[in-house]
């Protein structure tokens, strides 16, 4: 009977794996981590001013590391992901924890304007969309950083190892 039950366990985890390789092909939403130690690097470099204090939104939040990250540095975090699977499994890896927040919606459909800090590891074609959204609705002295893609139409201010940071003046 037990192995039955890890058997059907097991099934049911690749199937789940499965169901989630497929959606993240369809919807363009794969999963890339993004690395907390050169994110740490950067704000160690002083490279970057931040307001005292940051209400981050990581856009493409995947697993919640860079939420859960946001929030060890003593930052609101906010995670926006649109794969309800990468949703489901970085709300689990933040159970117990009630400042940071886990959103499953559509970034085009969501108002930025509360944010001072955007960090990005997303398609450089949905970066290009977001462009135009982001620096209009952010406030001034906002800081944008995006992973490996930048954005086509601007310059970064900063390049920081494979960061491109933007301040929105």
């Amino acid at each position: 009977m037990e192995l039955l039950i890890i058997v059907l366990l097991i099934e049911a985890l690749l199937v789940f794996f499965g169901v989630y390789i497929i959606y993240g092909s369809l919807f363009k939403t794969p999963f890339y981590p993004s690395s907390t130690k050169l994110l740490d690097r950067l704000i160690d470099s002083k490279l970057i001013e931040l307001p005292s204090v940051v209400n981050m939104i990581d856009i493409g939040s995947g697993d919640g590391r860079i939420v859960r990250w946001g929030l060890k540095r003593g930052f609101m975090s906010t995670g926006i992901e649109f794969n309800p699977f990468l949703t489901l499994a970085s709300k689990v890896l933040m159970l117990g924890n009630k400042k940071g927040k886990i959103l499953n919606i559509d970034f085009f459909n969501h108002n930025f304007n509360e944010y001072n800090l955007a960090y990005m590891y997303i398609y450089s074609e949905f970066i290009d969309k977001l462009e135009t959204k982001l620096f209009n609705e952010m406030p001034l002295n906002s800081i944008i950083v995006t992973n490996t893609f930048k954005f086509s139409n601007r310059n970064p201010d900063i390049i920081f190892e494979k960061l491109y940071i933007y301040k929105i003046k």
